[in-house]
C-alpha cells in the first residue's frame, strides 16, 4: 500500500488529473457553506437510521411491498449475484443498461453478468469510461477522476474506432449518442439508489446526466 501511494504521489499525470477534483466538488462545498444545517440534519438522520437499521429496513420493505415492489434478501455477495442473475434470466435479458451503483461494484456484479453472457454497459459517464478502460472506479462520486482529458479521449477513441478530439463537449456528445443507443437496446435496467424514505417507500436516484430517467 505504501509503495502504491508513493508511486501515485510521484505520478505527474495522475496529479494533474486529481488537480481537477477541487473544481468538480465545488458544488458540494458551496452547499455546505450556504446550508450547513442540511449536512447536520442528514448526519443526524444517518445516525438515527444506523442505530436501528433492521427496524428501518423492515419499515421500508413493508412500504415497498405495499407499492407492488418485490424485495429480495441476500446474505452474501454470491447470493446477491445469483438473485440478480435469476431476475435478468427470468426477463429474458441479454443486454443490461446500468446506472451508478456502489453496491454492484462491491459484489462484482458486472463480471458475473458478463460471465453469464449478458452484455452490460455502465451509463454513468465516469463509470462508462473506467469500464471501457478495464479499471475499477477510483472515487464514488467521480469514478474517472484519476484520468486526464487526453486519457479519456484515448479510451473513447479506441471504443469509437476513430480519433476523437480533445474536447469535453465533443467527447460528451459522442458518449451521449452511444449510450442512448444502449438504453434503447437494453432488456433490463439496473441502478443503485441514493437514499430511500422508509415512511413512504420512496426510492430516490440523483443524477447529473439524466441517465436515471432512462
Amino acid at each position: 500500500m505504501r509503495e502504491r501511494a508513493t508511486r501515485a504521489v510521484a505520478d505527474p499525470t495522475l496529479q494533474r488529473a486529481l488537480h481537477n477534483l477541487d473544481r468538480r466538488l465545488y458544488t458540494a462545498r458551496d452547499v455546505a457553506v450556504q446550508h450547513p444545517e442540511w449536512k447536520d440534519r442528514a448526519a443526524a438522520i444517518r445516525r438515527e437510521t444506523i442505530a436501528d437499521l433492521d427496524g428501518w429496513l423492515a419499515k421500508l420493505e413493508a412500504k415497498l411491498h405495499a407499492a407492488g415492489v418485490s424485495v429480495h434478501h441476500a446474505g452474501t455477495a454470491q447470493d446477491a449475484r445469483d438473485l440478480v442473475l435469476g431476475i435478468v434470466d427470468d426477463a429474458g435479458g441479454r443486454r443490461v443498461a446500468k446506472g451508478k451503483s456502489m453496491a454492484t461494484e462491491e459484489i462484482g456484479l458486472n463480471d458475473a453478468l458478463e460471465q453469464a453472457g449478458i452484455r452490460t454497459i455502465e451509463t454513468d459517464l465516469g463509470e462508462y469510461i473506467v469500464q471501457l478502460a478495464g479499471e475499477p472506479p477510483s472515487h464514488m462520486i467521480t469514478p474517472a477522476i484519476h484520468k486526464t482529458l487526453e486519457q479519456i479521449r484515448d479510451v473513447l477513441s479506441e471504443e469509437a474506432g476513430e480519433e476523437l478530439p480533445v474536447s469535453r463537449e465533443a467527447l460528451t456528445e459522442w458518449a451521449r449518442t452511444r449510450l442512448r443507443a444502449e438504453f434503447l437496446a437494453a432488456d433490463v435496467g439496473i441502478t443503485g439508489v441514493n437514499f430511500a424514505a422508509a415512511d413512504t417507500g420512496t426510492l430516490v436516484i440523483v443524477t447529473n446526466e439524466g441517465n436515471g430517467r432512462f
